[in-house]
């Protein structure tokens, strides 16, 4: 038996973020040991039973991380379930189970909330002006004192200044107008004088604030390891589409998540390829095209094992490329990217997202 741990809170999970899951990794291995199977035994079990749903994350390699404790991946809800059939656990160990996976998600989702607030916080740009003193012009020596309109005709370099500012606040208005444009491809560094229709008009967000936006509703992490999965995107029936990516040491690895937030079951069709030097690659080995039904509030991703490409010993960038349809069709009306992994033999990976912003 295990220890039951404390109550859970929303959004701040007992025993720091890596404790559940480590309580879960334990009394999954503890369980491997005592039903005296191996796990390749285990895995085909799982898939005789499994293997006809819509569950992903069946393959040898997955079951491994899920019980490596150096590792941030759960398995699904129904893979943790089967687990303790093939293990023999009893309902009350199950429940503990249960309970250190919902508390593990919730850490995982609370992480991943607080590190996309501080890429917000980092990226934000904190504008200070600092004024610049104007020394007064001195009087004409030797001229007597003029005040009023004989003044103000006198000293006509003083009107031209004053013009000039007044001209300077004119062109940096009309760039800003010009900045809201919606396009998010569009060249932010020129400048178009608004039309007199738009006099008035608030300004838009800028297609560096849009492409900023993006950048931080992308998943990291979202596949274990060194992933990325963009923004979602509008997909079939409801749904939302994410496109992911992973980078590992000797290969990269494509994948497509798809929400259903809806209070129905979505039957999609998906379709997953890699993309390099401006190529679209199909998938290798496994499947390039899966078919399931997501169920109401549940997340599909596809087994980033089935789309897999070495790593070139040269400087590359990939990224995934997935396709998404409603039903079993093949009309595909969801097309997205994933953000993109610029790949180095001899150093990390740089993440870069739409409009280039590192994500």
């Amino acid at each position: 038996m295990h220890d039951q741990p404390p109550d859970e809170t929303p959004g701040h999970p007992a025993g720091g973020t890596d404790r559940p899951r480590t309580l879960l990794v334990r009394a999954l291995n503890d369980g491997l040991t005592e039903c005296g199977l191996s796990l390749d035994r285990v895995v085909a079990r799982l898939r005789a039973r499994l293997d006809a749903s819509t569950v992903r994350g069946l393959s040898t390699s997955s079951i491994s991380r899920y019980l490596d404790p150096d590792r941030s991946e759960l398995p699904d809800p129904a893979v943790l379930a089967e687990l303790a059939r093939v293990f023999r656990t009893d309902p009350a160990e199950l429940d503990r189970w249960q309970h250190w996976h919902r508390q593990a998600k919730q850490a995982a989702d609370h992480e991943l909330r607080d590190r996309r607030a501080a890429r917000r916080a980092a990226t934000t740009p904190t504008a200070t002006a600092t004024p610049v003193p104007v020394p007064a012009r001195p009087e004409p020596t030797g001229e007597p004192s003029v005040t009023g309109r004989a003044a103000r005709w006198r000293r006509p370099h003083r009107w031209g200044a004053a013009l000039g500012v007044l001209a300077l606040a004119a062109v940096l208005g009309a760039a800003v107008w010009a900045r809201g444009s919606d396009d998010a491809t569009a060249d932010t560094a020129s400048v178009v004088a608004p039309s007199g229709s738009a006099a008035g008009r608030e300004p838009t967000a800028t297609p560096a604030d849009l492409a900023e936006g993006l950048a931080h509703e992308v998943e990291v992490g979202a596949l274990g390891g060194d992933s990325r999965c963009s923004a979602p995107k509008p997909g079939p029936s409801g749904t939302r589409l994410r496109a992911c990516a992973m980078v590992q040491p000797r290969q990269v690895l494509f994948a497509v998540r798809i929400d259903n937030p809806t209070n129905a079951p979505v039957e999609v069709t998906a379709k997953v390829a890699g993309s390099w030097s401006g190529i679209q690659h199909s998938c290798d080995p496994g499947r390039s095209v899966v078919h399931t039904t997501i169920a109401p509030g549940a997340t599909f991703t596809s087994d980033p094992e089935e789309c897999v490409t070495p790593r070139r010993s040269a400087p590359l960038a990939y990224q995934a490329e997935v396709f998404a349809a409603a039903g079993d069709d093949r009309q595909w009306t969801g097309h997205l990217f994933s953000p993109r992994a610029n790949v180095y033999p001899d150093r990390e990976t740089l993440w870069r997202c739409v409009g280039d912003v590192p994500c």
